[in-house]
């Protein structure tokens, strides 16, 4: 058999499948990593993973490519890793993937390079309904349920709270400057953003959580069964995704942060209290800086790294120990080259 028929067979197979050399540039990218990401192969052979085409991070929010990258902790002592992450799509959101890393090795036993197979990881059924947007009774330009319809979720998750003694946590999620996004690329790309977001937000989410649109670049999260710990770890993850999605526009990045409002409902409130209260929540992230989460317990500490932004910038990142995300020792080192700067659509604009 020819390379040509196994890369044909490695092409059928779901999972993505990539190589990278000893220096971490890409020689092989299989349909299933088309896929999965929405980069293809032409787009990626050749590169460095180190010009930031995935952007792997972290539960916890760190920048993998600063802390620890896999693919070098293989490379370094040869043994097989397994972690979930989350890389940047295409197309801008945040996918939650289990990524398996092995080293390669040529006839005398020298490592020569590290495969990494990953999966999608389907973590709530919201995330797939809002790629598809194939259902008429959502919304339509983020796939997630309308406000009409989570004001019935919403009602009857309140009534389980006062008669069986059941937990809710609500997230209410305000977009950052988001009339910003509007004015600088048009509409067209305004929607595209809110969509990002929504698939982001649905990807950091459990099974059983319910996201919905609210209204304009508004979205509120239901969380059944949640504690306080769970409802504030899940406020920060979907923000810390969020902070590190963009959508790439020639050499500027749309891209948009989030305030977050959390709190737990109480037994006898009503829904109308319930979502006042985490609105306040969500204004007092805004006065306080935003791109923040504030909870019932006040505001949280965020100790994600800051998101990398995107191709085009250059930074250098000097030779470093830490722990990659496979729990082993490893230097991560390089730097991204470019040609052109990337610009952040930034104001001081309310909201």
């Amino acid at each position: 058999m020819d390379k040509e028929f196994y890369e044909g067979l490695l092409d059928q197979v779901s999972d993505g499948v990539y190589f990278v050399t000893r220096d971490r540039r890409i020689t092989y990218w299989n349909g299933g990593a088309e896929r999965i990401t929405g980069y293809s192969a032409d787009e990626v052979l050749g590169h460095s993973c180190s010009e930031g085409i995935l952007r792997h991070v972290n539960d916890a929010g760190r920048q993998l490519c600063l802390h620890g990258c896999p693919l070098a902790g293989v490379m370094k002592d040869g043994r097989p890793r397994e972690a979930q992450v989350y890389l940047h799509h295409r197309d801008g959101q945040r996918i939650p993937v289990t990524v398996r890393g092995q080293a390669m090795r040529d006839p005398a036993g020298a490592i020569v390079g590290s495969v990494e197979v990953f999966s999608a990881r389907v973590t709530n059924p919201y995330a797939d309904l809002a790629r598809l947007r194939g259902d008429d009774s959502l919304d339509l330009v983020t796939g997630l349920p309308p406000r009409r319809l989570g004001e019935l979720h919403l009602q009857t998750l309140l009534t389980s709270v006062t008669e069986q003694g059941s937990t809710l946590g609500v997230l209410f999620i305000d977009a950052d400057h988001f009339k910003d996004v509007n004015d600088t690329f048009g509409h067209r790309t305004g929607d595209d953003v809110l969509r990002m977001v929504a698939q982001s937000l649905a990807n950091g989410l459990r099974r059983g959580d319910v996201p919905m649109r609210w209204g304009g670049e508004e979205f509120l999260v239901l969380l059944p069964g949640s504690d306080r710990v769970g409802l504030e770890a899940t406020a920060e993850r979907v923000r810390m995704l969020i902070e590190n999605s963009w959508i790439q526009k020639g050499d500027v990045q749309a891209r948009v942060t989030v305030s977050v409002g959390a709190t737990m409902a109480l037994p006898t409130e009503t829904a109308e209290e319930l979502v006042d209260r985490a609105d306040r929540y969500m204004y007092s992230s805004k006065k306080r800086g935003r791109n923040r989460v504030t909870s019932d317990a006040g505001e949280l500490t965020s100790t994600a790294d800051r998101p990398l932004l995107g191709i085009g910038v250059p930074w250098e990142m000097p030779g470093q120990t830490d722990v990659d995300a496979f729990g082993s020792g490893s230097v991560c080192s390089g730097s991204i080259s470019v040609t052109e700067p990337v610009r952040q659509v930034a104001s001081t604009r309310t909201p």
